[in-house]
């Protein structure tokens, strides 16, 4: 079991130089250490980064900015699950590699649906009863079409998206999906399976085959990590009937 925090990796700087926003004014407005953006493999919990998302938006004081990440996302930011989505032979691929390392980046489950003639991907979020920022997920469903049109370098559109809160003016949203968003109980967007299979133009299976083992390990770390901090958490609640002092926070530590 994966313990729910959030990845940040080198992606959130260049995305945020690209769009002009300075990085202390985020990390001022959530709180947040002035140097987060500088430490290596950083990971906030769901509630922190989500008051990071919110400064962000604050910041940035656009209601298109799922949009202006998405056109911002370049092939040569890191990341390690574009990367990996990129590497792939296609876009069903690329979702099937996305499931396996999600956790990787955060607590989001993602469920690849086949059928006869399309293709189905469903988001959900597993830090419940928490609820992600509207736009946080407007983004998640728009990078999925990013990654189609940056793999086949073509305008790719999805036949269906569905999510639970639609956004304030969604007509710009349908403008760049070329499709039109529905309200439903979930988080999905469906393309043809043509298109999920069309052929990716990056595909590089030779240095996917040398990425991969990078991924696996960092995975397992994961894994021993979540592992280790459930033993410390059970250990702590058998100590409180003993009358224990609670523990107290590293200087300049970050939960």
């Amino acid at each position: 079991m994966h313990e729910h925090h959030y990845a940040l990796d080198t992606t959130w700087r260049t995305l945020l130089r690209d769009l002009e926003i300075v990085p202390a004014n985020v990390l001022r407005r959530a709180g947040l250490p002035d140097d987060l953006f500088q430490q290596p493999s950083a990971r906030l919990a769901p509630e922190h980064y989500y008051r990071l998302w919110d400064s962000l938006e604050a910041e940035a004081a656009d209601p298109l900015l799922p949009i202006r990440l998405c056109e911002s996302l370049r092939s040569e930011s890191f990341s390690p699950l574009l990367f990996a989505a990129l590497c792939s032979p296609n876009l069903l691929v690329a979702a099937q590699r996305i499931v396996h390392y999600k956790t990787l980046i955060g607590p989001i489950g993602l469920d690849v649906t086949p059928r006869a003639d399309t293709v189905t991907f469903q988001l959900t979020w597993l830090d419940t009863p928490l609820l992600p920022p509207t736009s946080l997920v407007l983004l998640e469903l728009l990078f999925g079409v990013s990654i189609a049109r940056m793999g086949t370098r073509e305008l790719i559109r999805p036949t269906a998206v569905t999510t639970t809160v639609l956004p304030s003016s969604a007509t710009p949203y349908e403008d760049y999906l070329g499709t039109g968003i529905q309200r439903g109980t979930g988080h999905s967007i469906t393309f043809t399976l043509a298109d999920a299979t069309r052929p990716f133009l990056t595909s590089n299976e030779q240095l996917w085959s040398v990425f991969e083992p990078e991924l696996r390990h960092r995975l397992a770390s994961l894994e021993a990590s979540a592992t280790t901090a459930q033993r410390v958490r059970a250990t702590l609640l058998e100590s409180l009937p003993s009358g224990l002092p609670p523990l107290r926070p590293l200087p300049g530590s970050w939960p």
